[in-house]
């Protein structure tokens, strides 16, 4: 029986189809935020429950931003996660997934957003690919003179 280790926590988002909503343990990762005033409570896989703290959004920053409404906040959570189907939906975009990591396209122009690698058994964006989404690329094109 393999065990996957989680315990490592960082910045990275990753992706994940059996979540049903997007979580973050970091405050700090949300653009705006509202505190619950009810106790609630996350149940992970290993049937333990995880304290929600608030409430918030936030942007992956490539251009068009990439949007993430309702986020739970989980100062417990060791990972920050992406609700596949929620994202795809609100962001217009759609997720392939490979062996080697995972392609984000606008489904609209079939234009590729994101490209992120996976080594392991999770589909993480990096905050790297991130910040290199942002960074546009320069072309030019020489003609010759007529």
């Amino acid at each position: 029986m393999r065990i996957m280790t989680l315990n490592a926590s960082n910045d990275n988002w990753y992706m994940d189809i059996s979540t049903t909503s997007y979580m973050t343990a970091s405050q700090s990762n949300l653009t705006s935020y509202f505190n619950m005033s009810k106790n609630k409570n996350i149940i992970v896989g290993s049937g333990h429950e995880i304290p929600i703290h608030g409430l918030g959004q936030t942007h992956l920053p490539p251009y068009p931003p990439l949007t993430l409404k309702n986020v739970l906040h989980a100062p417990k959570l060791i990972k920050n996660l992406i609700f596949v189907h929620r994202f795809t939906t609100y962001n217009h975009v759609s997720v392939e997934f490979n062996p080697f990591g995972f392609l984000v396209k606008d489904i609209q122009t079939g234009m590729r957003i994101i490209r992120c690698d996976s080594t392991g058994d999770l589909y993480p964006i990096p905050i790297t690919t991130i910040s290199q989404a942002l960074n546009p690329s320069t072309f030019a094109a020489l003609s010759p003179d007529s």
